[in-house]
């Protein structure tokens, strides 16, 4: 099958990321600072059908995955994404000078309530399918570099959530809630699926996590979050996991 373009287009959305989008976990040691700077080397990285990209300047390995927080609905498994597709096939057809070679990005309202577009007990389901899912296809990834090191790469479309002070409803439109952010590169159900992923890396991408609070002044304030973490995933062995969080009191800040 080979690499898509979406997933070129991921890769190549990593390598932008400026440092202060970054953080290593559980801490930044040298070999996931390397990997960082190998992905930044753009033109080292080639297309393959398993795994999805390879360096050999760097003898590194990446499988990318994708990863958000719809609901299955019916049969269709995600409903934004299935609006794209309809909206893309429509804009194609509406202009047909549009070459298949370029590629067209569209960002769809579902029309669904928030609940139902942005749901954090699905959110963690298809994050573990997914990279469970992966996981055990990693002998099979090594195979084919059997020298190299593996990383995997999750392109997180989700948004950003927060853990209201006690379980409710989703708030209304511009209603401010008392709780505290996910902090998702922390919250121990992700980490400890990264941690037995048999990745040597895994490069989490969270583009979409835009989350603001209220401050000592009344002022709604965006919050400094990382829009990309790296775990070394050797040394997160012996790790404790920093934070649980309660999915009954979970919801989403996009409105």
């Amino acid at each position: 099958m080979g690499t898509s373009d979406d997933e070129r287009a991921f890769l190549d959305e990593v390598s932008l990321a400026s440092d202060k989008e970054v953080c290593f976990l559980p801490t930044a040691t040298a070999d996931a600072v390397a990997l960082l700077g190998a992905i930044r080397d753009s033109g080292s990285w080639v297309g393959s059908d398993r795994p999805d990209f390879h360096s050999e300047a760097h003898e590194l390995a990446i499988e990318v995955m994708r990863v958000d927080d719809h609901p299955r609905v019916g049969k269709v498994t995600n409903p934004t994404l299935a609006r794209e597709r309809k909206i893309e096939r429509e804009v194609r057809e509406a202009v047909p000078s549009i070459g298949h070679d370029v590629r067209v990005v569209v960002t769809a309202d579902t029309g669904l309530s928030s609940e139902e577009d942005h749901n954090f007990d699905a959110y963690r389901q298809a994050f573990s399918r997914i990279v469970v899912g992966h996981s055990q296809k990693v002998e099979a990834y090594r195979e084919h570099h059997p020298e190299y090191a593996l990383a995997m790469l999750i392109r997180d479309e989700s948004s950003a959530y927060a853990q209201a002070e006690r379980p409710a409803g989703a708030p209304a439109e511009g209603e401010t809630i008392v709780g505290q952010p996910h902090y998702w590169f922390l919250d121990a159900y992700f980490t400890r699926i990264i941690a037995t992923s048999k990745a040597d890396f895994v490069i989490w991408s969270t583009p979409y996590k835009h989350a603001w609070h209220v401050d000592a002044f009344g002022r709604r304030v965006k919050m400094h979050l990382p829009t990309l973490a790296i775990y070394d995933v050797a040394a997160m062995s012996g790790w404790d996991d920093p934070f649980i969080y309660e999915t009954n009191r979970m919801i989403s800040v996009e409105r």
